[in-house]
C-alpha cells in the first residue's frame, strides 16, 4: 500500500511537472532571448512580412529560378505557417506593409522577361543571370484583406523599384530605398489611392539599406554608398518634414533587418564591411541615452531576412546565409523570435 501510494504521488508530480513545462515551452510562448519558432515551408530570402490585426504574414522571396508566390499567415497557437491565397506573381526584394486594414505589396523583382543588360538593375553590383533571368523590376502594386481574401490591383508605383522598404507612417505608405539614388521618395495615400513624389537629399537611397519607424520618425540605416558598406543613418521627421543625419551604426552593414521594440531600435544580422561575411550580431539603440548596445547574437548568421513585431516579440523570418547572387542557394526557412523579460 505504501509503495502504491508513493507511486501515485510520483506519477502525479510527474504529470504536473510535464503540464507546467508544456505551459512554459509550448507553442506561442518563448524564453527571454532568441527562440526558434515554426519554419516556413521553403527557404526564402528577400521576402516581405507585415502585421495586420494582430496576425503576422509573410510573402514572396527568392527562388532558384523565379521568385516565390507563397503568402502565409503565422499561427502562434500551433507555431506554424498557414497558406493563404498566393501572390498574383512571384516577388523578391519588394516592399510590403499594412495600412487601413489591408496588406500592400509593391515593386520588387517579379516573374517575367528580365535582362540585366537591358535594365541595369543588379543586386549590390552582382550579376543575376545565373538564377533569375525570368524576373524583371516591377512597379505594380496589389493589396489583400482577410475579409475578402483576394488580391486586388492598386495604383502602380511611379516607376519600377527593387531592394526597398514600404513603410506605414502617419496614414501613408512610404516607398523608400532602391538600387539607384534617384533622390525620390514615393508616398501613397490609401484613401485617395494615388502616389506622389518627394525629393530626397542625396545619398538617402542606398542599395541594401534597411528602413524602419522608430519614435515616430523614419530611419534609413546602413547599405552601400560609393561601392562601400556604410554605417550611415538618415532620419526623417514627419512633423518638420526635414531629414537629418542620425547616429552612426555600431558597424558597417548591408542587408540587415530592423524593428522598433520595447522603446529601442533593434538592428539584426546583414553582411559586414566586406559585403560577404554574413553577421549574427544583434544591436539595439537607446534613444534616451543616444547609444547603441550589443544585445547578443542571433541563432545563426542571417542576411536579407524580414522582421516584424508581433505581441511581445520580434519575429525574424527567412533570409539567407549569403546575399545577392547566393541568396536563393542559401535561403533559410527559419522563424526566430526575440523576447525580453517582463518588467
Amino acid at each position: 500500500m505504501v509503495r502504491t501510494g508513493m507511486l501515485s504521488v510520483i506519477l502525479s508530480l510527474g504529470l504536473a511537472a510535464s503540464a507546467s513545462a508544456l505551459q512554459v515551452d509550448g507553442a506561442g510562448t518563448f524564453e527571454p532571448g532568441w527562440n526558434a519558432a515554426g519554419r516556413l515551408e521553403e527557404g526564402r530570402a528577400g521576402l516581405g512580412v507585415a502585421v495586420l490585426d494582430g496576425k503576422l504574414y509573410a510573402a514572396g522571396g527568392s527562388g532558384l529560378t523565379t521568385p516565390h508566390v507563397e503568402f502565409d499567415q503565422y499561427d502562434p497557437d500551433y507555431d506554424d505557417w498557414i497558406p493563404e491565397l498566393s501572390l498574383p506573381v512571384g516577388l523578391e526584394q519588394f516592399g510590403m506593409a499594412a495600412i487601413e486594414g489591408r496588406i500592400y505589396v509593391a515593386g520588387g523583382y517579379a516573374g517575367g522577361g528580365y535582362s540585366p543588360d537591358e535594365t541595369g538593375f543588379q543586386p549590390y553590383g552582382q550579376a543575376r543571370q545565373a538564377y533569375s533571368a525570368p524576373t524583371s523590376p516591377s512597379a505594380s502594386m496589389w493589396s489583400w484583406s482577410p475579409e475578402d481574401g483576394i488580391w486586388q490591383s492598386e495604383a502602380a508605383l511611379p516607376g519600377p523599384r527593387v531592394d526597398f522598404d514600404l513603410i506605414s507612417l502617419n496614414e501613408r505608405l512610404y516607398a523608400i530605398g532602391g538600387q539607384r539614388d534617384d533622390e525620390t521618395l514615393y508616398v501613397f495615400d490609401p484613401v485617395e489611392t494615388s502616389w506622389s513624389s518627394e525629393t530626397l537629399p542625396a545619398g538617402v537611397i542606398r542599395p541594401g539599406a534597411v528602413s524602419v519607424v522608430f519614435a515616430g520618425e523614419l530611419w534609413v540605416m546602413g547599405g552601400m554608398t560609393g561601392g562601400d558598406v556604410t554605417r550611415r543613418t538618415d532620419v526623417f521627421s514627419p512633423q518638420s518634414g526635414e531629414w537629418r543625419s542620425g547616429p552612426d551604426l555600431p558597424e558597417a552593414v548591408v542587408g540587415a533587418s530592423a524593428a522598433s521594440f520595447e522603446g529601442r531600435l533593434h538592428l539584426m544580422g546583414g553582411r559586414g564591411s566586406d559585403n560577404e561575411t554574413t553577421l549574427d550580431t544583434h544591436w539595439a539603440y537607446d534613444g534616451e541615452r543616444a547609444v547603441w548596445e550589443r544585445v547578443g547574437t542571433l541563432l545563426a548568421p542571417r542576411t536579407e531576412a524580414a522582421a516584424a513585431v508581433l505581441g511581445d516579440g520580434i519575429y525574424l523570418v527567412g533570409g539567407g546565409s549569403g546575399g545577392g547572387f547566393f541568396a536563393p542557394f542559401t535561403a533559410l526557412n527559419d522563424t526566430d523570435v526575440y523576447t525580453e523579460l517582463a518588467e
